[in-house]
């Protein structure tokens, strides 16, 4: 069984897989929306509603709808899970809990259904607008604070490709163990805020408008076969570069140790032999057959985050 390890700048961040299939990052983008909308382009796209509820709201954790729920104040996290070979053609809620701090899942569609026919979806464009009457307003010893929600970018916290297990389609988590090391700052992205009602700018009145937060989805970084992994750490570094890189007639300083440049001189090489790619900005769940990430969520008072997925292979554009 082939394994492949992903690894994100910096080097020492790594996620050992099996197998390898990736498709192309996203290059378009979605068109532009007019003046006086609500900030969503226009097209197919898939709905999920995140719900701040007060502490004594009760949460069913069946699967189903179209809604998660966090805390009105505090953190929660939602896991989102895509499994290329899954048969599901519409984002699926998993687990809608993610009060007292706890963790919802949601799964997207690796492929979507146009004219009666299975596409795949090329990842999405992902689109966000705070909504609902603020909490603070009684909160406030001036009432002008408003509501507000904060992002952070997505990690990966498993990834895997289908070992030839027939019933693989139907998986989403991983089923076995892969090693996985993830560092923030490997990611590129930046956390996104939500304001409602910003009385300097709104004096409490209209509509907010929806902002393009797919960065918040899309990761950058090496991925190299498992194979490369000498030692098996579980790292892909230093350690597994072989000690003939550092000689002289290989273009190394002959000190003894693998230093960066002489790593990175491996490194080319393994590009050269199909055994390393660097991916930048890349769909978060196009590195593996199965991805799970993960998003946190800090909220301050917002009552409703609306948050739409438009498939990159259906959403319309303008030249």
């Amino acid at each position: 069984m082939k394994r492949i390890a992903l690894v994100a700048v910096p080097i020492l961040v790594v996620i050992l897989v099996v197998a390898l299939g990736i498709s192309s990052a996203m290059a378009a983008k979605p068109q532009d929306v007019i003046e006086k909308s609500n900030g969503f382009p226009s097209g197919p796209h898939f709905n999920l509603n995140i719900h701040g509820k007060k502490a004594d709201f009760t949460c069913d954790s069946s699967p189903g709808g179209r809604s998660v729920f966090v805390d009105a104040y505090g953190t929660a996290s939602i896991q989102y899970v895509s499994n290329k070979k899954a048969s599901v053609t519409g984002l699926k809620v998993l687990d809608p809990c993610a009060v007292d701090g706890g963790t919802a899942k949601v799964q997207l569609p690796y492929k979507v259904e146009v004219d009666g026919t299975l596409i795949p979806a090329e990842g999405y464009y992902v689109f966000a607008r705070i909504l609902g009457k603020p909490n603070h307003g009684k909160d406030c010893p001036d009432g002008d604070c408003p509501s507000k929600i904060i992002l952070d970018p997505n990690v990966v916290v498993q990834a895997c490709n289908d070992p030839g297990d027939p019933d693989f389609g139907d998986y989403t988590d991983c089923l076995w163990t892969l090693g996985l090391i993830t560092d923030r700052d490997s990611y590129e992205a930046t956390p996104e805020e939500f304001v409602r009602f910003d009385p300097v700018a709104t004096k409490g009145k209209g509509k907010s408008k929806a902002r393009d937060i797919t960065h918040l989805f899309t990761w950058s970084g090496w991925v190299y076969d498992a194979s490369l992994d000498d030692n098996g750490d579980g790292v892909i570094d230093e350690n597994d570069v072989p000690i003939s890189y550092d000689d002289l007639t290989n273009g190394g300083n002959g000190n003894g140790i693998i230093d960066p440049d002489e790593f990175e001189n491996w490194r080319d090489d393994q590009v050269d032999a199909g055994l390393a790619t660097y991916y930048e900005n890349e769909w978060i769940f196009n590195i593996a057959d199965l991805v799970v990430t993960q998003q946190d969520i800090t909220n301050d008072g917002t009552k409703l985050l609306q948050v739409r997925f438009y498939p990159v292979a259906t959403t319309e554009y303008i030249p």
